[in-house]
């Protein structure tokens, strides 16, 4: 696991993000915060080793074992992890359940860049057609005219902790840091994470 990731998930231990429901996760905000409408349903969980076997139906561990997913990105069952590819790089990629979200792609190249993309804080980042709304904006669409809508609560400790500590800022949108996107549903994509889950599946 890339260092700035044990550092985020040290941090979340130590200032009280971390929950213990049906199985331990790591929320983006403290505990205390209720988890309720207007948060970012992204949470950090532990690896599945069914997962990736079901996701790319084959059950070669040479393949399956090139991706940890960790991240829950949906509410539909989709998710993100790491993903090391032909060249022994580690990326950060994205797994449509396909079931809801068919996003299939890499998310970041790093692990700061990934970090940054969930400080953003979108309800549920598994969605490529909010990436170049605000998260806010995205919320807003999303529960237009629900009179009973809680407004939206960004992860303002867990923001403010990915700029301070990597010197960096958070962008806006996604879209400043997922500058391509792929459908698992492609007939073609030059994404390569895309490509190598392609070939990869039974």
């Amino acid at each position: 696991m890339p260092e700035e990731l044990q550092m985020a998930l040290q941090w979340m231990e130590e200032n009280g993000f971390v929950r213990n429901h049906s199985i331990r996760f790591a929320s983006l905000y403290p505990a205390t915060v209720e988890q309720r409408q207007g948060i970012s349903r992204t949470h950090f969980t532990v690896v599945d080793p069914d997962l990736m076997r079901a996701w790319l139906g084959n059950d070669d561990a040479s393949a399956t074992g090139r991706v940890a997913p960790f991240i829950v990105t949906g509410g539909e069952g989709s998710q993100a992890g790491i993903w090391m590819d032909d060249n022994g790089v580690q990326r950060f990629v994205h797994l449509g359940s396909g079931s809801g979200s068919t996003l299939s792609c890499v998310l970041a190249d790093n692990a700061v860049d990934f970090l940054r993309l969930l400080a953003i804080g979108y309800e549920e980042i598994c969605w490529p057609e909010v990436f170049t709304l605000t998260p806010e904006d995205a919320y807003t669409n999303e529960h237009r005219g629900d009179e009973h809508a809680i407004p939206y609560r960004a992860p303002v400790e867990f923001r403010h902790w990915v700029e301070s500590t990597f010197h960096v800022t958070v962008p806006r949108t996604a879209s400043e840091i997922v500058t391509c996107v792929a459908n698992m549903d492609a007939a073609f994509s030059d994404d390569p994470f895309w490509q190598w889950a392609r070939k990869a599946a039974g």
